[in-house]
């Protein structure tokens, strides 16, 4: 019982850094594409620069939620300014600060002005709904983009590899244990089986011994 649960879990352990690791290579290809990894209605990406500061400051965090461009258009219309993340030649991520002929207008909270570009149905991509700094592994990322990714898969596949091993290592071993009770419980047999016979045996020599004292 023990070796299975064992065994669970360290295949719940192999599934975990295989699905990491996916998500890492898609991840990577997404920056190389220039858009957002989206995981179930929900994308993260690392702030690159300035423009959001103080608000969302360089190598924080961030996580997008997929929303309808109505939605937020009606929200700016009231008088809200949410923080979206849209497409030009570039991912970017500033305010929402006004609305005109349908488009949205933005403006980076640190920049001078709005943006001379807008935001329509076309472009845009969700709503800002978190920003954190995790240490600075943010910058770190952004200034050594493919160390980082090159040092992350090595690390999981190293564990992958591990677990894997580990495995077959849990597997070879049951299966001796097997084996070894096998050998056991034929071993208990054979004992068994010679006791049966000698004791036939001794029964057979008393009763022998026995007639030949009866004809004597």
């Amino acid at each position: 019982m023990k070796k299975s649960l064992k065994i669970f879990t360290t295949l719940l352990t192999i599934f975990f850094f295989a699905s990491s690791i996916l998500l890492l290579i898609m991840g990577t290809m997404a920056v190389q594409q220039n858009r957002y990894l989206r995981i179930f209605n929900h994308s993260y990406s690392v702030v690159g620069s300035g423009s959001m500061e103080p608000t969302i400051m360089t190598g924080e965090f961030i996580i997008i939620k997929y929303v309808s461009y109505d939605s937020v258009y009606e929200d700016v219309l009231n008088g809200e300014e949410p923080i979206i993340a849209f497409k030009t030649d570039k991912n970017i991520v500033h305010r929402a600060i006004a609305v005109e002929d349908g488009n949205i207008i933005t403006k980076g909270d640190n920049n001078p002005s709005q943006d001379e570009g807008f935001v329509d149905e076309t472009n845009f991509i969700g709503v800002v709904t978190t920003h954190f700094m995790l240490l600075d592994l943010g910058n770190i990322t952004l200034n050594y983009k493919n160390i980082v990714f090159i040092f992350i898969i090595g690390i999981l596949l190293f564990i992958l590899i591990h677990e894997f091993l580990n495995i077959i290592s849990i597997i070879k071993q049951k299966n001796e244990a097997k084996m070894l009770e096998a050998h056991e419980q034929e071993k208990a047999a054979w004992i068994v089986a010679e006791k049966e016979r000698l004791r036939a045996e001794l029964e057979a020599e008393i009763k022998t011994k026995h007639d030949k004292k009866g004809n004597q």
